[in-house]
């Protein structure tokens, strides 16, 4: 297809979207509901959607993150259009960065640069938000280009302005949505009761029933009013199974039991005593529970039980709108005394719970934390769980916080406008909810925009806003429901993906990584929070069982007995009812949302803390949706995050090691029958099938258990780490657990095999039971050791972009996942609870081999989690699933796959400022050069060089004064400077920081006053000449590509400059022309007025010069900065160019003081001057350094650093008497020592271990009985 064809197609595709999703009517307001959507069969004929992979481009842009603003927030959405955007089935890419300055970001920009390499270096880098100096330093020398516009604006409204006039030259179509800088802070209201507990019992229920097969005997009870908590126990004598499931008064399953658990509770070959089947829970609403018994095999069992009612307390909660937590804490006065509390929704629903007595008693206080609660009445229930005949009073507090009313409104609308800008090549601009900013008027009509869509999903905006609107534009189409954005970004995408987020609500939002995600996937955003907070509700009630922490104990039959996970407890983690509800829930959100595809397993990428949103969330929408955590704590590390995963295609060759992988099988599953839910039979053998898979992949694999070799092999950026092991949260049981987020502990050898073996490598599986797992066995015990995510976080830089798969228990709940994901890693897969060997090794395989078939992450977890464990949006009819324990989740983007380098050459990356896609126009939106004057001096030449410029008089200054901070150069005609007097007095500190910030600032032919400029100059008129002399003839100012005449006329010379800048040329002695760098821009100013082709030849160097390099003092350091005369002094000076990169060979004079000084130079841009003790010697007093550096080709630096060397007279006098009081003190002290025969010793007598006995009691240290750690099935 040719490009005329394209446009025309592009052309069509985007009025075909316009026209689809608008009534036909003569009003300039058009409103897109459902029914006006129109068939997107339409737009679908014209548009491919998203192509397969996205197109590098040699671009980077940085904005500067700051935690307690929004303006940087909704800066970053600004600018996702211009770096994601789609064009005839071309997605353009290049890294968006919130930066904050981490070791992440520094291994992502690394990577990138790397992949660009030498001979596709960046092209265009921008910067937006206040950056300070060392920064824009740091970013420029690492990506090896410099910043520039740097755009600054305390306003969003302006900076999307300004990011739309950079990229654009025009655009008939533009993309509206709200933005705003300021919301009000979070809403705290609180309150407190106190409720005692007077000699309180606990009151029982003994009696009995009998259970047949084939029916379900249902026992109903209602607990008294005054109860809190019941505990039930059910028991019969035999090995029947039996199950069970608990329903409250509102018919809600909420306790239950399972075949696979029950089966080992009631077989002596297990358990040394049969368990019944137990009920734990609180009284959550006032009625009729019914507790329904099935039998699973023919025949009759009489069943015995007990019910006993723990006496409680009930207080009730009002939660408002909008909510972010609910906080609660309780504290007690009875000592040694367990009490239980829960808090129950306005719908009756336990929400979450703090269990006491599952490891550690008596605590004597408890919390519990809600985030974005529902609206209402909740409800905080307490109960004492050991009762005595006693007092205990009972202190509540509770507090609610709230998020600024319109928060979401504004954040859904900046997201979806970005991603829809995205997807149409279109440029971004913000108004308010009530008003059109002038600046977005302006940029508006300077664009040539017809045709607006206005993205607002929950509809908050004014009919002031739409009248303003329609009388800028022909049109204006109204995405003012849910639906209808939805329905436009999937239209043009052609995919089925969501993207959700949280409101902070602090100014650290992660809605700008999201839109960014939303940009490459083609998905809409949106705030899981809702109207009202129920679908964060229900995922929060998801983790309300993990609350309830792992008993770690090593022996097998001892697992089933105890209230804990990996006791009787252990398949309510999570429970099956509350996650199956959750996802239910999001299904119906997404349903309302125009966003649910029935037939089509959909991705979702999920943007929260794990300590916000729980991952059990994430779990719950396995295995319709295949969802991926982008776990970040802050928009930084978000957008860090989310760029490595979309630019993944290119970065992961960047890795040393990208056709590489890693098996750390330490504990697995070997020669182990298993059928899956669907009855298709396997034999698990872990390390051949893995092994297997992988190397049919392509790569090559190594295998190390021993913790320095693995480490090691991380360290060589492999692609992927299969990590089977044994893991826990913490050193010691916690009650409750510390999860999510708890420290991560995992077992490896201390010396390095294969694989881990309870024999030798020769015989595995020596016990025969098909499960290698060497702590059970005393000669592997002692090869036995543990390290932590900060143990291995020590050791690890840049680890590359590898893929995770960690089959090992409760790591899904640590730092572990999040630490891999800072350190390069692009997706990890992990649980949060106990995980079993079977089950786990099996989908340990079935993720592998679906991965090196190529399927995406969240597609290769979502087929094996469907085939091996709980499938909650489509769950197994009539029975239960193979596995409840394998509750991994990804953390990560779910499109990531696993590439070879082989098979996934590399893709050109594009020069973004050679691209013109419709008047989309990168880096080019302003020209390069803005030429201001009063006639075609400058003009004419302009033209003849065919040069990219605009022209402006003083009647358009203020059309200037918006555009020239976004322009590379400006040019002032001579005689013209005084006609814009007033007006640059005005912009004088603009025009500051634009040269500041990179740019090139040329004013020709000046004379008379300039107290306008921010530069101290003086000109003196009295002498002009035709005539003129070139002081530096190698800077590139008079040089490149034209050697400047000699015959130019001037008029009048510099009576006095700034000492910064350099003399270029000089006319009867004096200097008539003055060039100089001010940070990373440039400044040229002459009295010289060419004519003819010197004209032209000076205003061509003019526009080539801005671009052409410079030296610039990087540092300057001296050995010491405290000089006492007589002192030797070394400085060193780093010469570099504009980006860091340091210049050798440069003549360099130095003065110190009026003294000439001699210059060493050291290499790589650097050199030395050493002060003698001869020079320091008598020279007393405050030096200035003068630095003089030239090179052909490069711009002079001349540069003078005031008072840098300040020499004091030596204190003689004052260390004599120092040093005799000193000496007397020393004297004294030996003498009084000596009187009472104490020892004198100048020796240290602390005992001093040698590095090889530190390493042994390290090693010592780190030993431990392995029972106190991990749990073995």
């Amino acid at each position: 297809m040719n490009t005329d064809t394209k446009n025309r197609v592009a052309t069509a595709l985007l009025l075909v979207l316009l026209l689809t999703l608008s009534f036909t009517a003569t009003s300039s307001i058009r409103s897109m509901d459902d029914q006006s959507l129109g068939p997107s069969e339409n737009i679908h004929s014209l548009s491919a959607g998203l192509p397969d992979e996205p197109t590098p481009l040699r671009r980077a842009a940085f904005v500067s993150y700051d935690p307690s603003s929004y303006v940087d927030d909704f800066a970053y959405m600004a600018a996702v259009p211009t770096s994601v955007y789609l064009y005839n089935g071309t997605q353009y890419i290049s890294p968006l960065i919130h930066s904050g300055g981490s070791d992440s970001e520094e291994w992502l920009i690394s990577d990138w640069v790397d992949y660009l390499g030498v001979s596709e270096p960046v092209t265009q880098a921008i910067s937006i938000g206040d950056f300070s100096d060392f920064e824009i330093k740091a970013i420029q020398y690492q990506i090896g280009t410099r910043l520039f516009p740097r755009i600054k604006s305390s306003d969003s409204a302006e900076i999307a302005a300004q990011l739309a006039l950079m990229d654009w030259t025009s655009s008939t179509n533009v993309v509206v949505a709200l933005s705003k800088d300021d919301f009000q802070d979070l809403l705290v209201t609180s309150g407190s009761a106190t409720h005692t507990f007077d000699s309180p019992s606990i009151i029982p229920i003994v009696s009995s029933t009998s259970v047949t097969y084939g029916t379900t005997q249902n026992v109903t009870f209602t607990p008294p009013t005054s109860a809190g908590w019941m505990v039930g126990t059910f028991d019969w004598e035999g090995t029947e199974l039996l199950t069970h499931t608990l329903y409250d008064p509102l018919g809600t399953p909420v306790d239950y039991s399972v075949y696979t658990q029950v089966f080992f509770e009631r077989n002596t070959a297990y358990v040394s005593a049969l368990v019944p089947l137990y009920f734990w829970y609180p009284c959550s609403t006032e009625g009729v529970w019914t507790m329904a018994l099935q039998r699973l095999s023919q025949g009759s069992t009489p069943v015995s039980y007990s019910i006993n009612y723990h006496p409680g307390l009930s207080q009730s909660v009002t939660v408002p709108n909008n909510a972010k937590w609910l906080n609660v804490s309780a504290t007690w006065d009875n000592s040694g005394t367990d009490l239980n509390f829960a808090l129950v929704n306005p719908e009756g629903r336990l929400v979450t719970w703090a269990p006491a007595e599952s490891l550690i008693a008596g605590p004597l206080s408890s919390s519990m934390n809600v985030p974005y609660p529902s609206p209402g009445e909740w409800t905080i229930i307490g109960a004492w769980m050991n009762p005595e005949s006693e007092q205990n009073n009972v202190q509540l507090s509770w507090s609610v916080s709230s998020l600024p009313s319109d928060l979401q409104a504004y954040l859904e609308s900046a997201a979806n406008g970005a991603v829809l800008a995205s997807l149409l090549n279109a440029p971004l601009l913000y108004v308010g909810a009530d008003a059109v900013p002038e600046i977005t008027s302006w940029t508006l009509s300077r664009l040539g925009a017809t045709d607006i869509l206005l993205v607002d999903p929950l509809d908050i905006h004014s009919a002031q806003l739409e009248s303003q609107l329609s009388g800028l534009v022909s049109s204006v189409h109204l995405l003012n429901n849910y639906s209808a954005v939805t329905h436009a970004i999937h239209s043009i995408s052609g995919q089925h993906d969501l993207v959700v987020a949280v409101p902070i609500g602090t100014g650290d939002e992660l809605f700008g990584s999201a839109a960014f995600s939303g940009a490459y996937h083609g998905a809409p955003v949106f705030s899981l929070t809702g109207s009202d907070n129920q679908m964060t509700t229900f995922a929060e009630e998801t983790w309300a069982s993990y609350f309830v922490g792992p008993e770690i104990d090593i022996y097998v039959q001892q697992r089933w007995t105890t209230r804990t996970e990996n006791g009787w407890y252990d398949e309510r983690i999570p429970n099956r009812y509350t996650m199956k509800s959750c996802a239910d829930r999001f299904r119906t959100f997404a349903i309302e949302r125009g966003a649910y595809v029935s037939n089509v397993s959909q991705e979702v990428l999920i943007f929260s803390p794990t300590c916000l949103l729980k991952v059990s969330f994430d779990r719950a929408l396995q295995s319709h949706f295949s969802p991926g955590r982008i776990p970040a704590s802050d928009s930084a590390l978000a957008s860090v995050f989310v760029n490595r995963a979309a630019l993944h295609r290119f970065l992961f060759m960047t890795a040393d090691s990208a056709g590489e992988a890693l098996l750390s099988l330490y504990a697995y599953t070997e020669g182990m029958p298993f059928v899956d839910n669907f009855y298709n039979g396997y034999e698990i053998n872990q390390i051949e099938d893995s092994l297997t898979a992988i190397q049919d992949g392509g790569f090559s694999v190594s295998t190390h258990v021993g913790f320095q070799e693995v480490f090691d092999t991380l360290t060589s950026q492999i692609a992927l780490w299969s990590f089977s092991t044994h893991g826990t949260l913490t050193a010691a049981p916690r009650d409750p657990p510390d999860r999510p987020n708890g420290l991560g502990i995992f077992s490896l050898r201390d010396v390095d095999t294969n694989y881990g073996y309870e024999h030798s490598e020769s015989v595995r599986d020596y016990n025969n039971d098909h499960l290698v797992n060497p702590v059970q066995f005393e000669t592997e015990a002692i090869h036995h050791i543990t390290r932590t995510t900060d143990d291995l976080e020590a050791v690890l830089g840049n680890i590359g972009s590898p893929i995770v798969i960690l089959t090992a228990c409760l790591l899904g709940g640590s730092r572990l996942p999040v630490a891999l994901m800072e350190h390069g890693a692009v997706g990890v897969t992990a649980s949060p609870r106990t995980v079993y060997f079977q089950p786990a090794g099996m989908l340990s395989i079935l993720f592998t081999q679906a991965l090196c078939e190529g399927n995406a992450t969240g597609v290769a977890l979502s087929r094996a989690l469907s085939l091996v464990s709980s499938d909650f949006t489509d769950p197994l009819e009539s029975r239960d699933p193979r596995d409840y324990a394998n509750q991994q989740v990804l953390f990560g983007d779910p499109s990531i796959k696993l590439y070879l380098p082989d098979d996934a050459p590399r893709i050109p990356a594009l020069n973004p400022t050679s691209l013109a896609l419709d008047g989309h126009s990168p880096a080019r939106g302003v020209p390069s050069v803005l030429a201001f004057g009063a006639t075609d001096y400058l003009t004419v030449p302009l033209v003849s060089l065919g040069a990219d410029f605009e022209y402006y008089e003083s009647s358009n200054f203020s059309t200037f004064e918006i555009l020239f901070p976004l322009a590379r150069t400006v040019l002032v005609e001579p005689g013209t400077i005084q006609a814009f007097a007033l007006s640059l007095s005005d912009s004088s500190p603009s025009i500051n920081q634009y040269v500041r910030d990179g740019g090139t600032f040329v004013i020709l032919g000046v004379s008379g006053n300039l107290s306008w400029s921010p530069w101290p100059l003086v000109v003196d008129t009295s002498q002009s000449g035709y005539s003129i002399s070139l002081s530096d003839e190698g800077h590139p100012l008079v040089s490149i590509p034209n050697l400047l005449e000699e015959t130019a006329s001037y008029q009048g010379y510099f009576s006095s400059y700034w000492q910064n800048l350099t003399v270029l040329a000089e006319g009867s002695g004096n200097p008539v022309m003055l060039a100089g760098v001010v940070d990373s821009g440039k400044i040229a100013i002459t009295t010289i007025d060419p004519t003819g082709q010197t004209r032209t030849n000076m205003i061509e160097n003019a526009i080539n010069w801005g671009a052409a390099p410079s030296l610039s003092l990087n540092s300057i350091q001296m050995n010491q900065y405290i000089i006492w005369e007589g002192d030797r002094v070394v400085i060193t000076i780093d010469i570099t160019d504009r980006v860091g990169v340091g210049i050798p060979d440069v003549s360099l004079d130095i003065l110190v003081g009026n003294t000439s000084v001699e210059v060493i130079p050291l290499g790589s841009g650097q050199y030395s001057v050493t002060l003698s003790e001869d020079w320091t010697q008598g020279q007393v007093g405050t030096f200035d350094i003068v630095i003089h550096a030239q090179r052909d080709g490069y711009d002079t630096l001349s540069l003078v650093l005031v008072g840098f060397i300040t020499i004091r007279p030596f204190p003689l006098a004052a260390i004599v008497i120092l040093g005799g009081v000193i000496l007397v003190s020393t004297v004294g002290y030996f003498y009084l020592r000596r009187r009472r025969d104490d020892t004198v010793s100048w020796s240290n007598k602390r005992d001093k271990k040698t590095k090889d006995e530190r390493e042994r009691q390290r090693q010592e240290d780190e030993r431990f009985d392995p029972k106190e750690f991990f749990g073995v099935s």
